[in-house]
């Protein structure tokens, strides 16, 4: 018996395989949703992909499974790449200039990213995808030491959140000023009960590099895009 003939390498060949259509599926779907938005079907997704109606039923059950598969995909991919730049810093406040810079930057830089999200009703645009488990956690820890207003965390995070939605989506749909994500930043900052001075200290630092490895669905679906204008 070779070697391609044992059970372990058709297992791994297969698995092999199946991440390779689920990963087509996915980059397809986030192309599609960007340019659609919500309303786009499966038949435009499948089609895209260039697969069967069939094949689509082998990974996901529904338009709205697939939809969460993509924001999940991102959502960590983005974490994976920027909180380990964040909690760098120990100050709560700090913390929350360099990632949101990161992220907003991060819309300019991918306008999939930018589209996927403005298309999206605000339920579904899946707050996850912007960070929100960082800055809920910092946004915590900055009242529960005094660096921010005693105004609750769950409305301080919660406020966040609504600006960077509206923030990354007013950057995926016009022009704007490379100094938009650190104004947004010095706003949100500022909505937390830190001065003008040190708002703006603190969103005038240099921003650390982080870097989405080739194998990341926004790299990998952004390469497609550039190929087929």
């Amino acid at each position: 018996m070779t070697t391609e003939d044992t059970p372990n390498h058709r297992t791994r060949v297969a698995a092999e395989r199946r991440g390779k259509t689920r990963a087509k599926l996915l980059e397809s779907a986030l192309l599609v949703f960007a340019q659609k938005g919500a309303g786009a079907v499966i038949d435009d997704v499948i089609a895209h992909a260039g697969m069967a109606r069939g094949s689509f039923y082998n990974y996901f059950r529904t338009n709205e499974e697939l939809l969460a598969a993509v924001a999940d995909e991102i959502n960590d991919e983005l974490l994976r790449a920027i909180d380990p730049v964040v909690l760098r810093c120990d100050d709560p406040a700090e913390r929350i200039a360099c990632g949101t810079r990161l992220l907003l930057h991060t819309v300019r830089r991918f306008p999939l990213y930018g589209g996927f999200m403005a298309r999206l009703p605000f339920p579904a645009a899946n707050s996850g995808l912007l960070g929100a488990r960082f800055l809920a956690r910092d946004v915590r820890l900055g009242v529960a030491t005094r660096r921010f207003a005693d105004i609750g965390w769950r409305v301080g995070a919660d406020m966040l959140v609504g600006v960077m939605l509206s923030a990354a989506c007013s950057t995926a749909r016009e022009p704007l000023s490379p100094a938009y994500p650190d104004a947004s930043a010095r706003a949100m900052l500022r909505a937390l009960g830190l001065d003008e001075v040190e708002a703006a200290r603190l969103t005038a630092l240099p921003l650390p590099a982080f870097e989405l490895p080739p194998s990341s669905l926004l790299r990998r679906a952004q390469l497609l895009s550039v190929g087929r204008d």
